[in-house]
């Protein structure tokens, strides 16, 4: 059999959940992928001026340059 009750009392009287947060091995790794990104960027910064000359570093990523891609330039 199943009992079913009505009404929202017992809606009101629960408590309330409590925020998720990211446990210790979630954040231990999460403070592992940062620092090694980290260290390549400041690799990639010691041989900037080996990498070829359309190629830049904009917005945290390496990307070719677009310059001439845009509409005031002829």
């Amino acid at each position: 059999m199943t009992a079913i009750t009505y009404g929202t009392n017992s809606v009101a009287t629960a408590p309330a959940a409590a925020p998720k947060t990211k446990g210790f091995f979630a954040r231990a790794y999460d403070a592992f992928v940062e620092a090694q990104m980290r260290r390549a960027m400041r690799e990639i910064k010691l041989y900037q001026h080996l990498l070829p000359a359309d190629l830049e570093i904009a917005g945290g990523k390496i990307s070719y340059k677009n310059e001439d891609q845009l509409p005031f330039t002829r």
